[in-house]
């Protein structure tokens, strides 16, 4: 998606709105992990140790067409708050931090094969 677009999107009114609405229903926790996210406006009582930044993501990815799309851009059934951490792995769980490298069962870094 292009930048421009996505800027305009998530300054918009509606998504704020809509944004804000979703954290409350989550009562301010992340949707996967449960801990306490951070919300600017509605979170000012969390403590700056306990924090995690929150983001409110997509299950179907927005794209330059379906950014338009309310039913899928705007929809809290398509939403989910989840913190940082579990948003970067959502979207990089199949990555690593170099090439040529995974992990295995152990959780121990190895050369792929």
């Amino acid at each position: 998606m292009s930048y421009g677009v996505r800027k305009d999107f998530y300054n918009s009114k509606a998504w704020k709105q809509v944004r804000k609405n979703v954290w409350l229903k989550q009562n301010l926790l992340c949707n996967r992990c449960g801990k306490p996210v951070y919300v600017d406006g509605i979170s000012k009582w969390i403590p700056k140790e306990k924090r995690r930044t929150g983001i409110v993501h997509h299950k179907i990815y927005l794209d330059n067409i379906n950014v338009y799309d309310d039913s899928i851009a705007l929809d809290e059934g398509n939403l989910e708050g989840i913190c940082k951490d579990c948003h970067e792995e959502e979207h990089h769980k199949d990555q690593v931090t170099r090439s040529g490298l995974m992990f295995n069962e152990n959780g121990e870094l190895i050369k792929k094969n």
